[in-house]
C-alpha cells in the first residue's frame, strides 16, 4: 500500500519522478561527453606531426606530447576543450593549413600562383569530425 499516493501529492510524485530521470540523462550525457572529449584528444595526439629535425631547442615528438583536454561543468553545461598546452599552440594553424615557406624550403606544393606551401598535415580537423559523429549518436541513442 505504500505505492499508492493520495491526489494532493500527485504533482510532487510526478515532479521527483521527472527529477530522477532528468538526472539520469543528465549523467549518462555528462560521461559519454567526457569520454569523447578524452578519446578525441588521444586521436589529435597520435595524428599529429613528430619534428624529425636536429634543433636542440625542440624535442622529438613535444608538439604530440603537448595535447590536453580540459573539461568544465557548470549548471547542468559540459564543455570540453581539446587544446595544445605550452608554447606549441602557434603551430597548430600552421600545421593543419599550411604556410607559406620561407625561402621555398621544406615539404613544397604549388598553391595559387605558383606560390610554395608547406604540405597541410590535417589532424585537428579529424579528431573534431569524429568526436561531432560520436556525439550525435550518443545524443540519438538515449
Amino acid at each position: 500500500m505504500s505505492d499508492l499516493i493520495s491526489p494532493d501529492e500527485l504533482a510532487a510524485a510526478l515532479a521527483e519522478c521527472c527529477r530522477k530521470y532528468t538526472d539520469e540523462i543528465v549523467k549518462k550525457v555528462e560521461d559519454g561527453i567526457e569520454s569523447i572529449g578524452m578519446e578525441a584528444r588521444q586521436e589529435v595526439k597520435e595524428l599529429s606531426p613528430v619534428f624529425d629535425g636536429n634543433d636542440k631547442n625542440i624535442s622529438k615528438g613535444a608538439y604530440r606530447r603537448s595535447w590536453a583536454c580540459d573539461i568544465e561543468k557548470e549548471r547542468g553545461e559540459i564543455t570540453v576543450t581539446v587544446h595544445v598546452k605550452g608554447k606549441h599552440y602557434r603551430l597548430t594553424h600552421l600545421l593543419e593549413n599550411g604556410h607559406l615557406t620561407r625561402l621555398g624550403t621544406g615539404r613544397k606544393y604549388y598553391g595559387e600562383f605558383g606560390k610554395k606551401y608547406s604540405q597541410p598535415v590535417p589532424h585537428i580537423s579529424i579528431a573534431n569530425e569524429h568526436a561531432q559523429k560520436k556525439a550525435e549518436k550518443l545524443l540519438e541513442d538515449l
